[in-house]
């Protein structure tokens, strides 16, 4: 019942009864219980329409029960965005912090032990946690397996070293594949099967001390009601066709030129950089027959522009002469994308385990609102 309400709103309790396929008795226990408990609450009256009756009441989830936690981390800051069971923004900042793989367990444990602390504050508990993390990461066994943009060359037990010290529930997910999640849960209503999920951002990685970040890209593939991770994890992890160089970690070809600035504040390299990447991605929503892309992270930086460019490429590559059938959509959560969807994701987990609580008389079955597995 929590899940449900969660996922389609306020619903009066023959709907609710009608959904789970419960009897009018047991959905009465069920909602004394978790209104006792101050779980979920009731709305105004509304009219039982043209038929009559008795006027029902909708039920919702109490949006001031709990709140969960995203985070997106970067090889110098983290983002941290606190998000009510609505998906509304309780607060967000950004904490100038760098990391490694050395400290990465530390620095983790500290920030959640701060978090916590909040509760008072916002009176309200702290549900769990979610991090989004540039890099190959094994899901299911919760490992790091490998980032270029913070570090990690070796596994990094992310369970051992940082969730099994927590009292709550603390996940790692790949950065792009959060942003597609945030997307899912965003848009939950609307039960989104087969998409693409582009994450373009310009400050994740730093080759050295004093160099300018590079620019990070990460894809996120929703594929008939699954996030696909790949046979190793690493569906999504970029790299141009043009850059030939083996020892280059770049994610794309970006020549510099004499005078060295941020490719943001450089138009026409932008321009290049955004085309290259547009062809690449247009080879794979055609070729995939992808209906949906969404474009999060740094958006304003190329917002004006891309949509074009991509529709370009898309011509460019499709063996028909229709017009392009794909719709491109800017994520409306931008450069809070990861860290939504690393809050989403301890949503959905935590609501599926709580649905166990809600029937004495016996578990219904629960539809996901998506899969995170294979």
């Amino acid at each position: 019942m929590i899940r449900t309400l969660w996922i389609h709103g306020g619903l009066s309790r023959a709907a609710l009864a009608q959904r789970l396929g419960l009897t009018k008795s047991s959905i009465s226990i069920i909602i004394d219980e978790l209104l006792k408990n101050k779980v979920i609450c009731e709305g105004p009256e509304i009219d039982p329409g043209p038929k009559g009756g008795r006027k029902a009441t909708k039920l919702f989830l109490n949006s001031d029960w709990l709140y969960v936690v995203g985070m997106e981390i970067r090889c110098d800051s983290v983002l941290l965005l606190a998000i009510d069971i609505e998906g509304r923004v309780l607060f967000s900042r950004t904490v100038k912090q760098k990391f490694s793989a050395k400290n990465f367990s530390s620095d983790i444990l500290a920030l959640i032990k701060g978090l916590k602390q909040e509760e008072t504050r916002l009176n309200r508990t702290l549900l769990g946690v979610g991090l989004g993390f540039s890099g190959i990461i094994d899901a299911s066994k919760q490992i790091i397996e490998h980032s270029v943009s913070l570090d990690f060359h070796a596994p990094f037990d992310f369970n051992g070293e940082v969730a099994s010290h927590c009292d709550i529930p603390i996940i790692i997910e790949n950065d792009a594949n959060c942003g597609a999640w945030g997307e899912v849960v965003f848009r939950r209503k609307h039960q989104l099967k087969n998409f693409l999920f582009l994450l373009i951002e310009f400050w994740k990685y730093c080759s050295s001390e004093g160099d300018l970040p590079q620019p990070t890209i990460g894809l996120g593939f929703g594929f008939n009601g699954k996030i696909y991770r790949g046979t190793y994890s690493s569906a999504g992890e970029f790299k141009s066709l043009l850059n030939d160089d083996p020892d280059s970690s770049a994610q794309i070809c970006w020549k510099r030129g004499s005078d060295v600035i941020p490719l943001t504040k450089d138009k026409i390299a932008l321009q290049k950089y955004i085309r290259e990447l547009c062809r690449n991605v247009a080879f794979l929503v055609n070729t995939l027959d992808i209906g949906n892309l969404f474009i999060g992270g740094d958006i304003e930086e190329f917002k004006s522009f891309i949509s074009t460019m991509l529709n370009e490429e898309l011509r460019a590559n499709t063996l028909t002469s229709a017009s392009p059938r794909c719709e491109i959509q800017f994520s409306a959560l931008g450069h809070q994308a990861v860290a939504f969807g690393a809050a989403g994701l301890i949503l959905d987990r935590v609501f599926m385990n709580l649905e166990a609580l809600d029937d004495p008389f016996g578990r219904p079955k629960i539809q996901p609102l998506y899969f995170m597995e294979e």
